[in-house]
């Protein structure tokens, strides 16, 4: 199965980091070609489909994500935008799903517990040293 919806109103998505991988990545960051941040996590899985979320971010957020300061739980419950994308990657040739959830309508179970963390630091990802450079 793919990792990344293709063909959808996000865009042509990149992977950025893996933070948790059981035998398939399971939370991770990617942006679109515009530059729009995610942070995308599993929430349901069968051989027909997976089901993820994905949780729009500024680059500041993003930052304090990858910091330990905001917890997984809060990324995606307190959006900045007020919600997230529920994306739904079919085995089969057919067209991925993405559709807006409003936080208020997120499912506990979807979400990891309070008080998990990515803890990377502040160094930046390798991709985006790569692309700074090139800017400069």
């Amino acid at each position: 199965m793919k990792l990344l919806p293709q063909s959808t109103q996000l865009g042509k998505l990149e992977l950025i980091e893996v933070y948790e991988y059981y035998d398939t990545p399971c939370l991770f960051s990617c942006r679109n070609a515009s530059g729009h941040l995610f942070i995308a996590i599993l929430f349901d899985q069968t051989k027909k489909l997976e089901k993820w979320l994905y949780a729009p971010m500024s680059q500041r957020r993003f930052e304090n994500i990858r910091a330990g300061l905001i917890d997984i739980r809060d990324a995606f419950l307190k959006s900045e935008d007020g919600f997230v994308y529920e994306v739904i990657i079919n085995s089969d040739n057919s067209p991925d799903i993405v559709e807006i959830i409003w936080c208020e309508n997120l499912i506990d179970d979807w979400l990891p517990m309070p008080n998990e963390f990515i803890e990377v630091g502040n160094e930046l990802p390798p991709i985006w040293e790569v692309k700074d450079a090139l800017i400069i």
